[in-house]
């Protein structure tokens, strides 16, 4: 037996709201219009095809991570940039091809590919900044793995040729002052290095469409920058912020057994379905359920 909801189709289901995803498209569309920056969708945020033609409709591309995530994307003619934390060999070179720019996660990746790559694709390194933030630990961008440190590349980077870009992505659920805090490390160590450059990614992990978000703010920061680096082109990589509050996830409740704390049996799990829930600890949010404290609550089992 299939399970049916209130949306109609069979579930367990994600249901994206297209009316709630255009709307913060349409955000997304002023903030460019207001900063001349450009926006780069990262597909491990969210890959459905026909939520993807609508984000293609208003982003200027992607950043993709392998060969299936590009595929997903190949019929739209927009940049399309590739990061991986490792490139297996025999990919490296086709997904150069594929990409308008592309970033290396190391020094060592650098130097076994970026000569062969160069020719392809407009070759950035994703640097680590360190920068001291409050970050959840599941998501904290500063650890070791990802990117180079940017001490140890400032002792390199004249002798890496083909470079033509910098990739940081430091951030995680964070508002402005951590934007800031991350333009305030890049003119303070790359001045020398700026004007050689083309492009800047500044990846993702703000929230840009939270209602909270300081957006005169933004535009004030971007556009100081800019007045200083002109031909610099600015990429943001927003995931989470772009699909934030468009859509729900449902279930059905399959059975209920009684006892001091009674239990429903849902056609779901936390592995399977809401696995952000199991490592953020979050706890779901119930549509038409009260915030008000009353007589009953309810556990999360997942065993």
């Amino acid at each position: 037996m299939i399970a049916v909801g209130k949306s109609g189709m069979s579930n367990p289901i994600f249901v994206l709201e297209k009316k709630k995803l255009k709307l913060n498209l349409a955000h997304f569309e002023y903030l460019r219009k207001e900063t001349g920056i450009c926006w780069l969708y990262t597909l491990k945020a969210f890959h459905e095809p026909k939520g993807l033609a609508i984000i293609a409709e208003t982003f200027d591309g992607f950043s993709v991570g392998n060969h299936n995530e590009y595929d997903k994307v190949k019929e739209y003619p927009k940049h399309r940039h590739a990061y991986a934390p490792a490139y297996y060999a025999e990919e490296v070179e086709a997904l150069a091809k594929e990409s308008t720019t592309m970033s290396f996660n190391s020094l060592h990746q650098w130097n076994l590919y970026a000569k062969s790559c160069s020719e392809l694709s407009s070759l950035g390194l994703r640097i680590n900044p360190r920068l001291s933030l409050k970050q959840p630990s599941y998501c904290d961008s500063n650890t070791e793995r990802f990117g180079v440190n940017y001490e140890t590349f400032l002792n390199h980077n004249e002798l890496l040729e083909e470079l033509e870009g910098l990739h940081f992505h430091a951030l995680c659920q964070q508002g402005l002052p951590a934007l800031k805090k991350l333009f305030t490390h890049i003119e303070k160590h790359y001045q020398a290095l700026l004007p050689r450059l083309k492009w800047l990614n500044l990846g993702g992990g703000q929230n840009f469409s939270h209602e909270d978000y300081d957006t005169k703010g933004f535009i004030a920061l971007i556009k100081a920058f800019k007045t200083k680096y002109p031909k610099l082109t600015l990429y943001f990589e927003p995931g989470s912020a772009v699909l934030y509050n468009c859509g729900y996830f449902e279930c059905t409740v399959l059975d209920m057994i009684e006892g001091k704390t009674p239990i429903v049996i849902l056609n779901t799990s936390i592995e399977t379905h809401l696995l952000d829930v199991a490592i953020t600890k979050q706890k779901p949010i119930i549509k038409g359920a009260s915030n008000l404290k009353t007589a009953y609550t309810y556990a999360q089992i997942t065993k």
